[in-house]
């Protein structure tokens, strides 16, 4: 291979794995110096043992009397010189640098290895010293026997202070409610209190119609939710109100007794929220969808409130294709340009889309229809072409 230079011109390792291979190849050189050398120790003492055996039998004997014994002691191990393969690792010591500093690594491994065995087993010792010295002392004493004088004259004392009062887990927390509106809590209800804010209500707008997120007195939005439905329940046992109870020294604020369900008919409290609404006509509902559509430029959404539920169940009646519906309803919604669509999303006829698409390609020479751009509205014509 050397002669022929194949290795040298076609291939070349990374220094970090020719590093790796060379500290392989010294460690296995290594390790066989290690076996060679002790297979010759073996080899020298059978040979000395011999010897001996020889001289005790018939005294010295010459070398060139006894021709195999003298070549078994210049060559121990045929085909293997442990000197030259010594020589070897010198050789590569001396050479590759990486050698000797992994050497040096191993042997401080070794040493704090050494060190932190030669610690364990010092400690070791001394607790088996310690160990060994306290079974030969005398028994520890009992607790009981030592602290007894002591802790008597402590429960003395003790007696003679006062015994201090035992501090409860439980915090005591006083609850001051300053604002109605920070947060509802069913502990704090008082009939009479919310009572007179419900009369409140009704003189600055006429009713009892309470609205569930009432930003005013959201306390009372909760009460009066919670008494229609006390009501329901009631209602579906056959009662029209509850027996009178008292829980911590006074009437629950939700109880619904004979007398305070009479004081709330009397201010006309309405107790099914959905008949107490008037109801208004289709034809109403549709002049103020139209109004809003022409102060707003767009048709009520499904969150705003009755106005945008009505807009949303003609939407769902025209998908389902209700017959009464498309009869009578359609051709009204139709005249003022209502969208069947959330969103104005109304979508584009075929031939609409045709239409613009051929126009499209005769003004810009290609049909690739871009998307819009960034701020145009859902509903403009430009984003139902691209859509369509």
């Amino acid at each position: 291979y050397i002669s022929r230079n194949i290795l040298r011109d076609k291939s070349a390792l990374p220094d970090a794995e020719r590093d790796e291979l060379h500290v392989e190849i010294y460690n296995y050189l290594s390790w066989l110096h290690g076996k060679l050398s002790e297979l010759e120790g073996r080899a020298d003492k059978s040979m000395e043992t011999e010897d001996t055996n020889d001289e005790d039998e018939g005294g010295e004997e010459d070398d060139q009397e006894n021709p195999k014994k003298q070549a078994a002691k210049s060559n121990a191990i045929p085909g293997v010189n442990v000197d030259e393969l010594q020589n070897v690792l010198d050789k590569l010591e001396r050479t590759f640098a990486i050698i000797p500093n992994i050497k040096q690594e191993e042997e401080i491994f070794a040493r704090k290895q050494q060190k932190r065995e030669q610690k364990q087993s010092d400690e070791e010792a001394r607790h088996q010293k310690q160990s060994q010295s306290l079974s030969e002392q005398k028994g520890a004493p009992f607790l009981e026997e030592s602290l007894s004088a002591s802790l008597t004259r402590l429960v003395k004392a003790r007696e003679l202070a006062g015994r201090p009062r035992r501090r409860s887990r439980k915090r005591r927390r006083e609850i001051v409610e300053t604002n109605p509106n920070r947060f509802y809590s069913r502990k704090m209800i008082h009939f009479d209190d919310l009572f007179q804010r419900l009369l409140q209500y009704k003189e600055e707008n006429g009713d009892c119609l309470v609205p569930k997120k009432y930003p005013k007195d959201q306390q009372l939005a909760c009460f009066v939710k919670d008494i229609r439905y006390n009501m329901t329940v009631l209602a579906r046992q056959g009662l029209k109100h509850e027996e009178e109870r008292i829980v911590r020294g006074m009437i629950p604020g939700k109880l619904l007794t004979e007398e305070r369900v009479r004081k709330l008919n009397s201010i006309g409290f309405v107790w099914n929220a959905a008949k107490g609404c008037p109801k208004k006509s289709w034809e109403e509902r549709f002049r103020e969808c139209v109004e809003y559509h022409e102060a707003n430029g767009k048709w009520p959404t499904q969150s705003m409130g009755t106005l945008g539920l009505w807009t949303h169940t003609q939407r769902r009646k025209y998908s389902k294709k209700e017959p009464l519906f498309m009869r009578t309803k359609v051709n009204k919604l139709d005249e003022v340009g209502f969208e069947w669509t959330p969103r104005g999303n109304t979508r584009m006829t075929w031939d609409e889309g045709f239409e613009m698409l051929m126009e499209y390609g005769r003004t810009n020479g290609h049909y690739d229809v871009p998307r819009p751009c960034e701020g145009t509205e859902n509903g403009s014509d430009e984003h139902r072409f691209y859509n369509w």
